[in-house]
């Protein structure tokens, strides 16, 4: 069998204790990411649906309104 140099070995054994050291931070990096995420989507949708809400609120305002002006004109006029 042929023997390995052992500046080879140091690195793979370097690079596998890095890894491992690394891979608790980074797993719970992601995990608030994807927390962040759907927070900010959460509160996209929130948005949104007010705004709908408000153009529904004007939208029946105006009907309100043209109906009262029809109405006032037929009755008074």
């Amino acid at each position: 069998m042929p023997s390995v140099n052992t500046q080879i070995v140091d690195s793979v054994q370097q690079t596998n204790t890095l890894s491992l050291g690394v891979s608790p931070d980074a797993s719970l990096a992601a995990t608030y990411m994807a927390a962040a995420h759907a927070i900010g989507m959460v509160m996209y949708n929130a948005a949104a649906v007010q705004q709908g809400t408000q153009q529904i609120a004007q939208a029946s305002i105006a009907t309100a309104c043209a109906m009262i002006v029809k109405n006032g004109a037929a009755q008074g006029g």
